[in-house]
């Protein structure tokens, strides 16, 4: 007499030798040279089906065997979103690595690595395929981890390629199958990340709270500045909170070390204002690191 899967008790989480082969695994799949976007400087990009072929498991509760892992988005693609879905660990499952598709490097944005989230649209039926062009179903929205932990959505200019995951029952795994997957063919060479310094002179008086232009020193109401340094790629970060955070930036005033959001205030990534006024000749710097 045969006995199946059904009939065997198993224990912990699994009540039968049947539940245990249909515990859901999420593996990396390697990068493909055929898998490459252009987001042209966008926080998301849409994925085709001529780029992406295959099935959609969607969400935690996917129940698909072989499709590729997305988290749903709370309505239609088209907007770049930090969703993810995690299993009970706390492992994000959604997230995958890209890279640049000619040197193979990876990308990077105040010297964090940015990585894609697939998503997918609400209205997507676990299993349904990966839509066509015109009709995409599925997006690459792109994220790096700031300072503070937080996942922080980043435009990418660059083309690039990018591995996406599967998920599998334990059932239809491979009978044969590199543990971690693969390994990258070519060699990196070592990303040299240097601190540079935008060194601002002022020629015309700041008011309090007027909002400066770090790229070209102007005000938005009066006060003007020669520029000196490295102001060209000065950046204080995604956010206030990131730019609190982040201890590789720094502003000074008239050499001393001012206190971030409180004496000097972000209100965009490239803009922000001293609360105090800054006369002629007062000088101020903002310190931070770039590739």
């Amino acid at each position: 007499m045969n006995i199946n899967p059904r009939q065997i008790k198993f224990g912990g989480n699994y009540t039968e030798l049947y539940d245990f082969t249909n515990k859901r695994i999420v593996k990396n799949l390697p990068f493909s040279d055929a898998q490459v976007l252009s987001p042209a400087a966008a926080q998301y990009i849409l994925v085709p089906s001529s780029i992406l072929s295959g099935n959609i498991a969607k969400g935690v509760a996917s129940t698909y065997s072989s499709g590729i892992v997305a988290a749903a988005l709370p309505g239609a693609i088209g907007t770049a979103a930090i969703t993810t879905i995690s299993d009970s660990l706390g492992n994000v499952a959604n997230i995958v690595r890209i890279r640049e598709s000619t040197t193979h490097d990876p990308i990077e944005v105040l010297g964090r690595e940015v990585f894609g989230l697939i998503q997918c649209a609400s209205t997507v039926t676990d299993g349904d395929a990966i839509g066509a062009a015109a009709s995409e179903n599925l997006q690459m929205s792109f994220v790096y981890i700031a300072a503070d932990g937080t996942v922080t959505l980043t435009a990418v200019t660059n083309t690039i390629e990018f591995q996406v995951r599967v998920m599998l029952t334990l059932e239809n795994t491979p009978t044969y199958e590199v543990e971690g997957g693969n390994v990258a063919p070519d060699v990196v060479e070592p990303t040299i990340i240097s601190q540079k310094v935008a060194k601002y002179v002022v020629t015309t008086a700041y008011l309090a709270n007027e909002i400066i232009n770090l790229v070209d020193g102007s005000g938005a109401t009066a006060g003007v500045t020669t520029l000196l340094g490295d102001y060209a790629g000065v950046g204080l970060g995604a956010s206030g909170a990131a730019f609190l955070a982040d201890n590789q930036v720094e502003v000074l005033e008239n050499g001393v070390e001012v206190i971030k959001q409180i004496d000097f205030v972000w209100d965009t990534s490239t803009t922000g204002h001293f609360v105090k006024i800054l006369d002629i000749d007062d000088t101020f710097k903002v310190k931070y690191f770039s590739l």
